[in-house]
């Protein structure tokens, strides 16, 4: 997994990059399906597996400069979709507030570029005429892998909060409907003559 550049663009046909790793350690896929990590990133995995080097896989894009996205916030509307998109949480912002990129964080895996309805988002190069793994460090991988892993744990996290949440308020009802049925009675012994009220 550490030769593949952690970008989860996904092009590759996996929804991740451990995916991708995981089904090349088990011969279900080939190993040019990145077009991240570029000619190098396939050489370094046919040097790994001892296998000859193919050539990209054209179907799953081209080796390109490393860019990141960038959003025109005068034309963001705050629909949030390219924050729910971004696979390491690189983009911030709130519902009906414009949204920005943390371009630190950015991994240019075009993601939110699919999503985003008002077309307001570029990918900006930023590593001049550099490519794959020229273009990108296996520290930066690290990191990329790192909050990616984070903002999965997060969304794991929020999921099983929701599915507690409905039996929270099942246990709350239920507790409002045992004080509702107790001042009932209560207020029933007062109004029967000869109890103490």
């Amino acid at each position: 997994m550490r030769l593949l550049p952690q970008t989860q663009c996904g092009h590759c046909g996996f929804d991740n990059c451990r995916m991708y790793a995981e089904a090349i350690a088990t011969a279900n896929a080939d190993i040019n399906r990145c077009a991240t990590g570029g000619q190098t990133g396939i050489h370094m995995l046919a040097e790994l597996l001892n296998v000859c080097e193919p050539v990209l896989d054209a179907s799953c894009g081209v080796e390109k400069p490393y860019a990141i996205a960038e959003i025109d916030e005068s034309r963001c509307t705050g629909c949030t979709l390219c924050l729910q998109t971004c696979p390491v949480d690189a983009i911030v912002g709130t519902g009906k507030m414009m949204h920005t990129v943390i371009s630190s964080c950015c991994t240019g895996c075009e993601r939110c570029l699919e999503r985003c309805p008002m077309d307001c988002i570029e990918m900006k190069p930023v590593s001049g005429k550099k490519t794959g793994w020229d273009a990108w460090s296996f520290r930066q991988a690290q990191q990329a892998r790192e909050r990616y892993e984070r903002r999965s744990f997060r969304l794991q996290q929020e999921k099983e909060n929701e599915s507690v949440r409905p039996s929270a308020l099942t246990d709350k009802s239920r507790k409002s409907d045992t004080l509702r049925k107790i001042m009932e009675r209560a207020k029933a012994r007062s109004k029967t003559p000869g109890t103490m009220a």
